[in-house]
């Protein structure tokens, strides 16, 4: 738990989030104690930064609910970014950006008005409203597909806040979030189509939980059509075989205000190092700012090729706009007795490279 705590700090997350997880976390570990697969569960949980990223992801989404209601789309996200930040890029859609096309049936116009938005080359988050004759009539809701696509590319669509955490009714408010740091905005054009589906219920359920036999009938099916401009500071970028100290590695990274994204597969000369050695990075900007993140994961990608990764949710201590990062390795530090030392790391004298945008 000590280790999941540390991640979670380095988070730039409010204090509030930070509970949140932390006690998500251990009622997560309880109930993989008392399940038949607990074995499987808890390797997840040997990386205490993936879990740490995943479940406050999570718990942002989540918390929509409460931070709607005090400030819409700007008072959610000044939780854990920048005001100045927020305030420079939310915008309202004009009505040429969107299009709707709608199955047969009762047209009851948009399924989610998109109120606000906020989009930094990676990550776009957005308000939506259902219509107020849906809300009114007590037995409807409009439901979402979690995939979205954007431009091309199958994207992970969250969304929240529209019931009412006091007395469970539907509100049909939403705050939603897209990763789009996978796309190609390359073109400085950015189409997002969301798949929604007006259900009407029986028995209306609370917070999603529908009871047993309900009828359950869908009046409509829509696709609700976003088109807006990529900012111009929104950076990505794809190098293949940058020169690292002791071979070379694919890097992929993704700067952006609200993330920092970076893959990374090495191929050393030395087959005796091992990457599963390296826990943290330092990464140092252009500008001499400098700061330590954990490796969220270690994977294989889609060639069998083992993957670093690193998330971070914005760029604390950071310069979005610096002309270099440069990352170096650590490793735990290791005491007398062959034990790792808590808190305590040290530098690897391979695997470090810097990564340069024009």
């Amino acid at each position: 738990m000590k280790d999941f705590d540390h991640a979670v700090k380095e988070i730039n997350v409010p204090d509030i989030v930070q509970k949140k997880a932390q006690n998500a976390f251990t009622q997560i570990q309880e109930e993989s104690r008392m399940s038949k697969n607990s074995n499987v569960r808890r390797r997840f949980f040997m990386n205490p930064a993936l879990a740490a990223a995943a479940i406050v992801a999570v718990v942002l989404i989540g918390g929509g609910v409460v931070w709607a209601a005090s400030g819409g789309l700007a008072g959610f996200l000044s939780k854990f970014m920048p005001e100045e930040e927020v305030n420079e890029r939310l915008d309202i859609p004009s009505e040429n950006e969107i299009k709707i096309d709608q199955s047969k049936g009762e047209n009851y116009g948009p399924l989610w008005t998109i109120e606000e938005y906020w989009y930094d080359g990676a990550t776009l988050y957005f308000s939506a409203t259902a219509p107020q004759k849906v809300i009114d009539a007590g037995n409807m809701m409009v439901e979402w597909s979690d995939h979205a696509d954007v431009n091309g590319t199958d994207c992970q669509l969250s969304a929240d806040g529209c019931w009412d955490e006091n007395t469970g009714e539907y509100t049909g408010h939403y705050i939603c979030h897209v990763d789009l740091s996978n796309a190609d905005t390359s073109s400085g054009k950015v189409s997002l189509v969301i798949r929604l589906r007006l259900k009407q219920y029986k028995i209306m359920p609370v917070f999603f939980t529908v009871q047993e036999n309900n009828e359950i009938k869908t009046i409509t099916e829509q696709e609700l059509r976003f088109d807006f401009e990529k900012p111009n500071d929104a950076r990505q970028l794809r190098k293949e075989n940058l020169s690292v100290e002791g071979g070379v590695a694919d890097i992929s990274v993704t700067v952006a205000p609200s993330m920092f994204n970076v893959r990374i597969v090495y191929r050393l000369n030395d087959t005796s190092k091992s990457i599963k050695d390296i826990v943290k990075y330092r990464i140092t900007d252009s500008s001499g700012n400098s700061t330590t993140v954990w490796v969220t994961g270690n994977f294989k990608d889609n060639n069998g090729d083992d993957c670093l990764y690193i998330s971070m949710m914005g760029l604390e201590g950071l310069d979005p706009n610096a002309k270099s990062y440069t990352f170096k390795p650590l490793c735990f530090q290791i005491d007398s007795e062959g034990e790792r030392v808590p808190d305590a790391f040290d530098p690897l004298e391979w695997g470090g490279f810097t990564v340069e945008f024009n």
